[in-house]
């Protein structure tokens, strides 16, 4: 593999006295070996350079201008070693430093080794430490920016590679590249929205720039906004129309945006084409399970079965479904075969460990703890590099009440993925049904200082505020926060109802709370809100229907006692 080098070398050369007998000099030899290497003449350009350096040995320029002949040459380590050698001379260089840090960072990048028992991984620093030289003059040169800026950005040092970039865009505002790689730096250095805002500005100079369109609908994929990845994945279809990951990228953002309705029409479209298509089929059963079309998502996955018998994920989806139905003792017996049969496979990991995943919440439902708890440690010793699954592990201990374990569980899986925030939400939520308030909060505001859009954690904090009327202003602003990521989820509109309610501001609480309620209907813990709102409107009667509601619900996290009396005070009023 040849390492591809270019180099523009401007030198300051002193120039050698010439000898008593009046023979060429040292610039007489430098000027010939530029003028042959012009003219195609490479080995009479080098034989020329050299005679320079025997004539004066003690120039570092001499070194730089043939480890820059060698360099257009791709003759990389003969460039290295002039390099060197001209920075044995003169360490401060300007383009041996430049043509030392170029070379080094190409085979770092290109991971081969330049001389015998070098150490590949000491390139990129050495590398970095040239080119930054390199600079050290003032002069401009983009070739070094650029250079320097990927580096930067190889070295995890974001913040050092955004100026640069911006620097060369600046002066090249049609290098495409370069938005990429800023946008790339934006993102890692903690600006998501400015990484966004830099992609849509290229995109929108050039609709057709395929590789920025596509990381513009990565990001949006990635901070969940989910509507916006939709359109730009259309976009790149557009663009691409032959790409079928494209498709069910588009389709997957419009199911996470809540337009199952869309989906399933695009999906039916697209399965016209390709009926057995195993991708399509998978995305057409969450479509129609998110609708709520129960009936239609189930036979869509025993199709996908049909297509992919030896497959994973026709099974898992029908579990989920079935899970979901809370036919859970179904999903158990239909589970559990298969997940002994796959058991003993040499590549049984992560599959296996995704269906005693759902196995695990299917016990969870039938209130058999224990048996869910052996089901997510198995997932999680087959897969290990899962932080999922050590959160359903630690969800697990949650609801059986075992929060020490919880919390010990959490603990571990925070070492082992420090930066996933799903298992410090866990941790958090783990605190709290354990008792321990100010640890819960203290998580929870770790959790928000690492990712301030992480609308379950803003959630869960202000609705843990109004669940005890404190910090009732701070609650409301927190959970609004969560509806502008996901305006329609109905536990937020909850949370937020709640909270008004604790503030004592019932006509806002009315719409967020009703419109929860419509929403989930079977929701113990939100019908009961709603009944609380209705007493203290004194509507006695719609309160009373709330709280029968919330006690023939799914009867999660409710005092049913608490609820019945408040009934029988409720009809009292009523006989009055």
């Amino acid at each position: 593999m040849s390492v591809a080098l270019l180099f523009v070398v401007s030198l300051s050369f002193p120039a050698s006295a010439p000898n008593q007998a009046d023979q060429p000099t040292a610039a007489y030899y430098f000027l010939l070996g530029r003028t042959l290497e012009g003219k195609g003449k490479i080995d009479d350009a080098i034989a020329a350079h050299r005679q320079a350096i025997q004539l004066d040995p003690k120039s570092a320029e001499l070194h730089a201008e043939l480890a820059g002949l060698f360099a257009r040459q791709e003759r990389a380590p003969e460039a290295f070693d002039e390099a060197r050698a001209a920075l044995d001379l003169d360490p401060q260089n300007v383009e041996a430093n430049r043509i030392l840090g170029t070379v080094l960072a190409a085979y770092a990048d290109q991971r081969r080794v330049l001389k015998p028992g070098d150490d590949t991984s000491t390139y990129m620093r050495r590398a970095i430490g040239a080119l930054e030289i390199a600079r050290r003059d003032g002069s401009v040169d983009l070739n070094t920016d650029l250079a320097l800026a990927r580096l930067y950005l190889q070295d995890h040092a974001p913040g050092k590679a955004a100026p640069l970039l911006r620097h060369i865009l600046d002066d090249q505002p049609g290098f495409g590249e370069g938005y990429l790689l800023l946008a790339q730096a934006q993102e890692e250095s903690g600006h998501p929205d400015d990484a966004i805002n830099t992609l849509k500005a290229v995109v929108g100079e050039e609709p057709t720039f395929y590789r920025a369109v596509v990381r513009l609908a990565e990001l949006y994929d990635a901070h969940r906004q989910w509507t916006e990845a939709a359109e730009t994945w259309s976009q790149a279809q557009k663009i691409n129309p032959r790409n079928p990951d494209l498709v069910s990228r588009r389709i997957t953002a419009l199911i996470n945006s809540g337009k199952a309705g869309d989906a399933r029409a695009e999906l039916q479209i697209a399965l016209k084409a390709r009926p057995d298509d195993p991708s399509l089929l998978y995305l057409l059963a969450q479509a129609e399970r998110q609708a709520g079309d129960w009936d239609a998502a189930e036979a869509t996955a025993r199709q996908l079965q049909k297509a992919e018998p030896n497959g994973i994920r026709g099974l898992y989806v029908l579990a989920q479904i079935l899970e979901t139905r809370n036919r859970h003792q179904e999903a158990v017996a239909l589970l559990q075969p298969e997940i002994a049969k796959r058991r003993g496979n040499a590549d049984a990991g992560s599959g296996v460990a995704l269906l005693l995943g759902t196995e695990g919440l299917a016990l969870q439902g039938l209130k058999k703890h224990d048996e869910a708890i052996a089901a997510f440690k198995e997932a999680a010793e087959l897969a290990p590099d899962d932080p999922l699954r050590q959160v359903l592990l630690i969800q697990s201990y949650t609801e059986a009440r075992r929060f020490k374990d919880a919390i010990a569980a959490a603990a571990a899986a925070q070492k082992r993925f420090p930066d996933d925030t799903s298992v410090l939400y866990q941790l958090g939520a783990a605190y709290d049904r354990g008792g321990q308030q100010v640890e819960a909060e203290k998580t929870f505001r770790d959790l928000l200082r690492h990712d301030p859009l992480d609308a379950n954690a803003l959630n869960y904090l202000g609705y843990m505020f109004a669940e005890r009327g404190r910090d009732l202003d701070e609650a409301v602003a927190l959970i609004q926060r969560a509806l502008k990521i996901d305006p329609a989820n109905p536990s937020y509109l909850d949370s937020l109802g709640w909270a008004y309610v604790q503030q004592g501001h019932l006509d806002l609480a009315d719409q967020p709370l009703t419109a929860a309620a419509d929403r989930l209907p079977k929701n113990s813990v939100v019908q009961d809100h709603l009944g609380d709102l209705r007493q203290k409107q004194h509507r006695p009667a719609d309160a009373i229907a709330a709280w029968q509601r919330a006690l023939a619900g799914d009867g999660e996290e409710i005092d049913r006692g608490k609820i019945e009396k408040k009934i029988k005070e409720a009809q009292a009023l009523l006989r009055k």
